[in-house]
């Protein structure tokens, strides 16, 4: 397939699918936009129908509570003047007025409605139930004083009420006029539901039925019974059996789609409808047109936009074939010249019969071609020159390395030697490094015994120097000992010479009470008693002063044995100190031993890591020369594959033909550029 077939194919399809969506787009949007119109009127029109019974509604609701208002208000005026003239009192005015009403037949309006008297301050004067309640206070109080205050003092008002039994409020008509002599308000009320009695739904029927006519729209009515109150063909059925009537029912408003065949209908129709309720008379009322009528203006809208897709499509087809078939002669021109260029005749160039305002990116595309080609004839011209230089080089290139493979061969085997040597010297410095670490190990535990006898020294040093502090502790303990058993003496001696005076003075006193006879026979029993406890006291201090004879001699000997156990004590504690010095010598001796074992050991290490350094570095010359061997004969095998490539290009170059040959005849060729 060629490119303006490529071209007309592929573009027309791309058009077609492009106009589609464009078309569906906008028929999706228009079709959307009309539905929401009709839909709009549709709905509109239900409001309006809803709105035009309301206004009837309350049209009539207001005319009827005006003239009960306006009626009574004129009965008031009338026994006003009847009480102006004279002709009775206020009171009996009163009292007529009030008994007019409340009288049943007069006074009821609907089925619960009823006339009131209030006063302008909110007083129920005259009520049916209610009377002399204030009322300023409820809710629709409001719009009564502005009724007031209006110039006409009389109006229409709406409210929300509920009377005493009912469970829910519903909404209240009442219209007011005033009656100023006796600052009365003359309210006639009653529920708007009340009123149904007042509409004849003949008077608006024609009308209902005429809004929102069209080819297949109309109004009707229903009520929540399922009854059609008002239907252009069917009044009076019951529609309660459908369930599009009956969800119209529950829901009161809304919108809803259903079927439904008319009279003049072969079979039945999908409608759209809008409903509203009106509670005043408990009706629905419902405005439907057929789906097949809301939709036929998107009729047209589908033909225009179909014959549009067709027409853009074959316009576009036609241009896309003009455009595909000008690039298909601009690419066959360029065909041509690659084909003459494949047989090696590199001087054809690109030319456009084109005029310049009408050239494209292809034309331009030549233009570089064009330069190109150009530049692509110097690079071979370039490469002829450089192929004849690489021959030249590639010469020397062979000779240079046979030389460079006999001097890399013989640098490769002394490297061999260096590195043998190396290697037993590195085994030999290996053999050494371990036997200093043993010794370095062996100092190490020599250390470290000598450290814990030097510790176990000086623990006995410390534990002497206790034992020595104990005893001089015991040793003072014992003259202290020694010093009080002298002051013991003492008070054994006063204790003598107590005992002593305390003889004498019992003997006076024998004297005495012999010399008293009978009197101081008692007197004398006592000094009796006194005496011999004097002799037993002396005795006893006799017992004691052997007893601190004995225990005097035992600490002078305790003493004499501690200053001796002293001495000996102090001769361990001197030969500890001793030991305690020749281990510090030997503790610094073995310190000194083991430093310069590891300074050995790590002068040794370093030996080692430098050796296996130097042997690395050996092996890698020695792996750099064997490269240098490979290399050199890699490099005599590339200068014999660039010896062939050369040769190679020299062929291709042959068969290019670089410039225009002359004619034969002097003339130019007519070799015009395709």
């Amino acid at each position: 397939m060629n490119t303006s077939k490529k071209l007309f194919y592929i573009f027309g399809g791309v058009s077609l699918l492009i106009f589609l969506l464009v078309g569906t787009v906008i028929y999706a949007y228009v079709k959307s936009a009309i539905v929401e119109i009709q839909e709009s009127n549709l709905r509109e029109t239900s409001h309006l129908v809803k709105r035009k019974i309301d206004t009837i509604v309350n049209l009539s609701v207001k005319n009827n509570l005006r003239s009960v208002s306006r009626k009574t208000e004129s009965l008031i005026r009338y026994y006003y003047e009847k009480y102006k003239k004279g002709e009775m009192t206020e009171a009996n005015a009163i009292a007529k007025i009030k008994e007019h009403v409340l009288y049943g037949p007069y006074g009821l309006i609907g089925e619960t409605g009823y006339i009131a008297l209030v006063k302008d301050d909110g007083l129920l004067f005259v009520h049916p139930k209610s009377e002399g309640v204030n009322i300023k206070g409820v809710n629709f109080w409001p719009q009564v004083e502005t009724v007031l205050k209006s110039e006409e003092q009389e109006g229409y008002i709406e409210y929300d009420w509920k009377n005493t039994g009912e469970t829910k409020p519903r909404r209240k008509a009442g219209y007011i006029t005033c009656f100023k002599p006796w600052n009365l308000i003359v309210w006639a009320s009653s529920y708007k539901s009340e009123f149904n009695y007042l509409i004849n739904k003949s008077d608006f029927r024609e009308d209902l039925l005429f809004a929102g006519k069209s080819r297949s729209g109309y109004t009707y009515v229903i009520n929540t019974d399922g009854e059609l109150v008002i239907h252009p063909e069917k009044e009076g059925e019951n529609l309660s059996s459908h369930d599009f009537a009956r969800e119209m029912i529950a829901k009161k408003e809304g919108r809803i789609e259903y079927y439904w065949q008319g009279a003049a209908d072969k079979k039945p129709g999908l409608k759209t409808a809008y409903y509203n309720y009106i509670p005043q008379f408990d009706w629905i009322t419902v405005t439907c047109i057929n789906h097949s009528e809301l939709m036929a203006p998107l009729f047209f809208l589908r033909i225009f936009i179909i014959a549009g897709i067709i027409a853009a499509t074959a316009i576009f087809l036609i241009i896309s074939l003009l455009v595909g078939r000008l690039i298909a002669g601009k690419i066959e021109t360029f065909q041509s010249i690659f084909k003459i260029a494949g047989t090696g005749d590199l001087t054809r160039q690109y030319s456009s019969d084109s005029p310049p305002w009408f050239q494209d990116e292809i034309d331009d595309m030549g233009k570089v071609f064009n330069l190109f080609m150009g530049d692509y004839r110097d690079v071979l011209h370039t490469l002829r020159t450089i192929t004849d230089k690489i021959m030249g080089l590639i010469q020397s290139l062979a000779s240079l390395s046979q030389e460079t493979s006999s001097t890399a061969n013989q640098q490769a085997a002394a490297v061999k030697e260096i590195v043998s040597t190396m290697e037993d010297v590195d085994a030999l410095s290996k053999s050494i490094e371990k036997k200093i670490t043993e010794i370095t190990k062996i100092t190490e535990n020599t250390q470290f015994m000598v450290k814990n006898g030097f510790g176990k020294v000086k623990e006995n040093i410390t534990r002497m120097e206790s034992i020595n502090t104990a005893n001089q502790t015991t040793i003072d303990g014992i003259k202290f000992l020694s010093e009080k058993i002298d002051n013991i003496w003492d008070i054994v001696n006063i204790i003598n010479s107590i005992a002593d005076q305390t003889k004498i003075i019992a003997f006076n006193a024998e004297l005495e009470a012999s010399a008293a006879g009978e009197a101081g026979k008692n007197f004398q029993i006592v000094a009796t008693e006194i005496r011999r406890l004097a002799d037993s006291t002396v005795h006893s201090t006799n017992e004691i002063r052997e007893r601190i004879t004995e225990i005097q001699k035992s600490s002078d000997r305790l003493i004499l044995t501690s200053e001796d156990g002293t001495e000996k004590i102090r001769d361990g504690s001197r030969i500890t100190r001793e030991i305690n010095d020749l281990f510090e010598n030997i503790l610094g001796s073995a310190e000194v031993s083991s430093e310069s074992t590891r300074q050995i050991s790590k002068s040794i290490n370093q030996q080692v890591v430098t050796f296996e350094q130097i042997l690395i570095a050996i092996k890698q010359i020695a792996e750099g020369v064997d490269n240098i061997a490979a290399a050199t004969k890699e490099t005599a095998g590339a200068s014999d594959d660039l010896s062939g490539v050369s040769e190679q290009i020299e062929t291709i170059l042959k068969k290019y033909t670089l410039e225009k040959k002359p004619a034969a005849s002097g003339h130019e060729a007519d070799s015009r550029n395709a």
